[in-house]
């Protein structure tokens, strides 16, 4: 790799990112490279790609006669960093031009990338493992991660250790799969959600019912697929949106299929995160047809965050769903925090981590507010109020060393767009109730059979890993309409991966 002389440089400005840095970025160039670099300027904070106000960054890049050409001008009120460079077209062009853009920011802020290196993508731990595959032990993937992709070494080292937690769950046979259900329904829209969901309360029965009876369809053909070719399912995920906001008469004809086409399982998780959704009653059904494992997400535990996030319930209700689920009998309770909210400040996230202390569910999540250009916070008053990066740090590292010093482990992670590059998603788990489910989505070495809107079903081809994806409208009504010819798209590939016939 060849790199150009430095132009129009200027001392390095040190920038201290928020959350979700503002800045946006320009990019021109072929088309083929666009998604790729919006990774990459996402792991530096950037967003957009098109944008034509309050741009950080230029990005010009042109591919001819086997030669990359690449040109990033960084920006920063009356400060800029213009560097080029001259690459070659190879096997790892696009390590060399995502070392580029790294390096030149690097320089241009005067701050390292921080504790991931160079490491980008949503599944930091899928590489562990493919080291883990080729017989590299836990010292030599340390070193390498801290060597040729800068990863700080304590962030090393725990890669290493949850991806070694991992392995039993991710070694299994490959006619051992699961499922996910999704339920693109909610009460109302909180302020931080992009998920297209639809609001049950406008919906008509006649709607739902019309839902109920596409997805029994959908559920059937995998009930189908599944002894076809001799394949167990041995996890069970119903998400949204939120399962549980559907009238229980709906509720209980998709638990129902869901049970009659693939009970028992191993582990079935059901998502009834809003606890002015999920009566007694709901729940009493869900543990009626197997569901041991329940998400009861608050996402703070205090009251004026709630208001301002739009979620209509107290926290009163919180503790009640809990106690009614301990009553039930769930053996694995989820709680999920967010930090980084609106008007969320450290004490808060103490607060939420001194009642999960008290509680004792058997696992939580912590995940970094991640802004999205369809929330309606991102364009809302209190996207001024969301806490700068050094508070949810803090915050962050608080929920960490608590969570550990109580003895839960961190057993998965992954990172989102939009996030500051720091920062990432992490489950905690006692030892005898880590989620196996998690596990198989994440590190996408199982196969993930869908339902329902939004639902994306994935194939993995061996020995290499490789997925055969097939994706599901998320919205309802494009669904139903397309479900039979995605259920014959889905069926050619289970043929192909299971039935060793070529499509």
């Amino acid at each position: 790799m060849k790199i150009a002389k430095k132009s129009g440089q200027t001392k390095p400005v040190n920038l201290k990112l928020q959350i979700m840095d503002e800045q946006g970025y320009r990019y021109k160039g072929p088309e083929g490279y666009h998604s790729f670099i919006g990774q990459v300027m996402a792991h530096l904070g950037y967003v957009g790609g098109y944008e034509t106000g309050n741009i950080g960054a230029h990005i010009l890049l042109s591919d001819e006669n086997g030669i990359i050409d690449l040109t990033c001008v960084f920006i920063r009120d009356d400060k800029k960093w213009k560097s080029r460079a001259s690459i070659i077209r190879c096997g790892h062009t696009r390590e060399d031009i995502k070392n580029c853009l790294i390096h030149w920011h690097e320089r241009f802020t005067g701050n390292k990338t921080g504790p991931w290196g160079t490491l980008m993508g949503v599944r930091p731990t899928k590489l562990v493992h493919h080291f883990f595959d080729r017989g590299f032990g836990d010292k030599e993937i340390i070193t390498i991660l801290q060597q040729q992709y800068r990863v700080e070494k304590e962030m090393a080292e725990r890669l290493v250790h949850m991806s070694r937690l991992q392995r039993p769950f991710v070694m299994e046979p490959r006619n051992h799969v699961a499922l996910y259900v999704g339920i693109p329904y909610c009460s109302s829209h909180c302020l931080y959600c992009s998920f297209p969901s639809r609001l049950v309360g406008k919906e008509e029965e006649a709607g739902l019912q019309a839902f109920s009876k596409a997805l029994e369809t959908d559920l059937q053909d995998l009930n189908k697929l599944c002894r076809q070719y001799s394949l167990t399912v041995d996890t069970i995920y119903i998400g949204g949106g939120t399962p549980t906001c559907l009238p229980i008469a709906i509720l209980k004809d998709i638990i129902q299929s869901v049970a009659a086409n693939f009970s028992p399982v191993q582990e079935w998780t059901v998502e009834a995160g809003r606890p002015d959704t999920a009566t007694k009653e709901k729940l009493a059904l869900l543990r009626q047809y197997g569901v041991d494992r329940i998400s009861v997400n608050p996402q703070t535990m205090q009251q004026r965050i709630l208001d301002v996030l739009g979620r209509h319930h107290r926290v009163e209700d919180i503790y009640t769903m809990f106690n009614n689920c301990r009553d039930l009998g769930f053996s694995v309770i989820n709680m999920d925090f967010i930090a980084g909210l609106p008007v969320q400040n450290v004490k808060d996230m103490q607060e939420n981590m001194e009642i999960v202390c008290q509680l004792w569910p058997e696992n939580v999540t912590i995940h970094t507010l991640a802004l999205k250009k369809r929330a309606p916070l991102f364009h809302h008053p209190l996207r001024d109020r969301i806490p700068s990066q050094e508070e949810v740090t803090k915050m962050l590292e608080y929920c960490d060393a608590r969570l550990v010093e109580k003895g839960y482990i961190p057993y998965y992670m992954y990172r989102q767009k939009y996030m500051a590059a720091s920062f990432a998603n992490v489950g905690y788990a006692f030892s005898d109730a880590i989620g196996k489910y998690n596990i198989q989505m994440m590190e996408e070495r199982q196969t993930v059979l869908a339902a329902g809107p939004g639902g994306a079903t994935k194939f993995i081809n061996l020995p290499e890993h490789r997925l055969e994806k097939l994706y599901m409208p998320k919205e309802v009504n494009a669904y139903m309409a397309s479900l039979e010819e995605k259920m014959q798209l889905r069926r050619k590939l289970c043929t192909y991966i299971y039935g060793r016939e070529d499509r």
